[in-house]
């Protein structure tokens, strides 16, 4: 019965490692584009005189 024991955290400890690698992939290539919008969304309020 170790063995299922054992078994079972090895593919719960390699399932979390792919989530998180999945997790920080798409945090480090979506945030750039947001980060992007928004600085255009800044941008453009400034032009139309939205902000003071």
């Amino acid at each position: 019965m170790a063995w299922l024991f054992a078994q079972t955290w090895f593919w719960m400890l390699i399932a979390f490692i792919v989530g998180a690698l999945v997790a920080w992939l798409l945090a480090v290539l979506l945030v750039p584009t947001e980060r992007k919008a928004f600085e255009d969304l800044e941008t453009a309020v400034d032009h139309k005189g939205g902000r003071s």
